[in-house]
């Protein structure tokens, strides 16, 4: 049974002019804008032969019931982007990769393959603060059964409005838009911190699904993802 001790993307401030750092009260605008974080890979060897085309950022474009996560690697060989429809419930994955273009449609019910390992068997919320990218942000720790995981450490901030914003992920119920976690994909971790944000109105074409994708099963999704970043890994 799940336990839930009182109370995935994020977030500088800007000021007027947007212009990060100067506090919350002039986020008005805050229901829409562009986050960017840094990404690192712990268990990766630095010096390894693919090291070099990792990528360094990755920048999610939100409103308060959408995301789009975009990264690319590989000096734009290869491109993800992750299209989030919360009412819906529904993931675009794209894909692109020596200009092999691939999209597949993720319900709930396809997501486990995607978040690997088991769920979390607690979420422990505790009275640490921190400043990430000019938000104050709380800290949980994600509990799992087996004495072989460790704990998963995340820092999440409440001050940007959007409609469940994890639902689809390994936290999906940290309350907060996350802003320094590791996540781990097709067997690679990644960290991500927050560096930035730039509140404002964005594109809404970002959050549809991209031309010139092939719409594929999420099982050959999956596939063509793990040897894709069984390059990187190994």
């Amino acid at each position: 049974m799940r336990r839930s001790i009182p109370p995935l993307a994020i977030v500088s401030l800007s000021c007027l002019l947007l212009t990060p750092g100067c506090g919350t009260t002039m986020l008005g605008g805050r229901g829409s804008g562009v986050i960017e974080y840094t990404m690192s890979f712990p268990g990766l060897d630095p010096n390894g032969l693919m090291a070099d085309m990792l990528p360094s950022k990755t920048v999610l474009t939100y409103n308060r019931e959408h995301q789009s996560l975009d990264l690319s690697a590989g000096m734009g060989v290869f491109k993800t982007s992750m299209v989030v429809n919360t009412p819906a419930k529904e993931l675009n994955y794209h894909m692109s990769v020596m200009g092999k273009n691939l999209m597949a449609v993720l319900h709930t019910r396809d997501l486990s393959n995607l978040n690997q390992g088991e769920p979390p068997l607690a979420i422990v919320y505790t009275s640490a603060m921190d400043t990430i990218a000019g938000f104050p942000c709380k800290q949980a720790f994600i509990i799992y059964e087996g004495i072989d995981r460790p704990e998963e450490e995340v820092w999440y901030t409440d001050e940007i409005p959007m409609d469940s914003p994890n639902w689809f992920g390994p936290y999906s119920e940290v309350p907060g838009v996350l802003m320094r976690y590791d996540l781990v994909q097709h067997h690679v971790r990644m960290h991500m911190e927050a560096t930035s944000v730039k509140p404002g109105p964005v594109d809404a074409a970002l959050f549809a699904v991209r031309p010139d994708h092939q719409q594929v099963s999420p099982e050959v999704l999956y596939q063509q993802m793990d040897e894709v970043l069984g390059a990187f890994a190994n």
